[in-house]
């Protein structure tokens, strides 16, 4: 599969490239100009028409990772909110927008079970709705909601083609060495890996690698044209009752803390 991965060389697109590139033709739009083997580098910035286009041109299927990270308390927040919308919710959106133009079958957006305020806290209930305030949360939620609005509105023209949609809410990706503890792409806000607890000190396992990966393949091959979905993906059933990766993607964690 032609592969196009938006911000391919951060931690969670560096994990999809090590994992597929043996196998499929993959292309990384990412600012940072260090090589990657066996992908095709594009340098330039999410946001930017060209850059995107020059990446997505012949792609099959698109991973869009790229996101503002806030840095800091909610106050030192403040100077990035624009970026942070910039990025997190309108490149998402160009992005898939451009994806359809250019006849790609399958959008991926990488999003956050933060888009629940109390993820990682309390247990998420079954059909709880998003409710994020804070930047990080709140932007992929906005993101979310544009995407869904974007697949569900008028349908595409002839050019366009039909696209397949996915948001991925994934829960503290992190590491084959980190795992089953998270380590934050903010390196230099994290000196050791962390087991994150909910309140009750009942531990969240961490995200694999390896389940990532096969995830978010399981997004890409989403039947062509299907509704758009946002998807819980964790390592830990018990931090939010969700079974559609289960029955969307036929998809379970191997990799799972043992309680």
């Amino acid at each position: 599969m032609r592969i196009a991965l938006i911000g391919g060389k951060g931690g969670v697109g560096s994990s999809l490239v090590e994992a597929w590139r043996a196998e499929h033709e993959l292309t990384a739009l990412d600012r940072s100009e260090a090589p990657q083997p066996g992908v095709r580098d594009v340098v330039g910035e999410a946001d930017d028409p060209e850059s995107l286009t020059a990446a997505l041109e012949g792609a099959e299927a698109v991973v869009h990772l790229a996101a503002h990270l806030p840095h800091g308390s909610e106050a030192e927040q403040l100077p990035g909110t624009a970026a942070a919308i910039g990025v997190n919710v309108g490149s998402v959106l160009l992005a898939m927008r451009l994806a359809r133009r250019l006849g790609v079958r399958s959008f991926v957006h990488i999003s956050s079970l933060d888009v629940f305020a109390a993820y990682g806290t309390a247990p998420i209930p079954a059909g709880a709705e998003p409710d994020a305030t804070a930047l990080y949360g709140l932007t992929k939620l906005l993101a979310e909601q544009a995407l869904r609005r974007a697949v569900e509105g008028p349908a595409p023209t002839a050019e366009e083609g039909p696209l397949t949609v996915t948001s991925l809410r994934l829960a503290f990706p992190t590491t084959a060495e980190a795992w089953p503890r998270w380590i934050t792409p903010l390196r230099e806000e994290q000196a050791e890996p962390v087991l994150h607890t909910l309140e009750d000190g009942t531990p969240i396992g961490s995200l694999h690698p390896e389940d990532l990966a096969t995830a978010v393949m399981g997004a890409l091959r989403r039947e062509r044209g299907g509704p758009y979905e946002a998807i819980a993906v964790t390592a830990a059933a018990h931090s939010i009752v969700d079974d559609s990766a289960t029955r969307l993607l036929g998809w379970r964690p191997r990799h799972v803390l043992e309680a």
